[in-house]
């Protein structure tokens, strides 16, 4: 698959920009969270979760997006202990 040079940094800095909006909505969701023995907390973690779940993800778009503008080949392996979300 090819993808002409404007359009791959326009993915580029779509990645970029997702990705600082989730650390900046893990900031504001640590700033609201819940005491341990309040019901609230229980989804307070499962968000929490899945900012970090998204981050990860961010951060492989962006090392593939790395590699590939320096014209390595980029492997799309998950990390050890990352689930697949689909």
């Amino acid at each position: 698959m090819e993808i002409d040079r404007q359009r791959f940094m326009e993915l580029a800095v779509h990645v970029k920009l997702a990705s600082e909006a989730v650390l900046e909505a893990a900031r504001n969701m640590a700033s609201l969270r819940p005491a341990d023995e309040q019901p609230e907390m229980a989804a307070w973690r499962r968000a929490m979760d899945e900012l970090i779940v998204m981050n990860v993800e961010l951060a492989l778009m962006e090392r593939v997006l790395r590699k590939t503008a320096r014209g390595e080949r980029a492997t799309l392996a998950r990390p050890a202990g990352t689930v697949a979300r689909g």
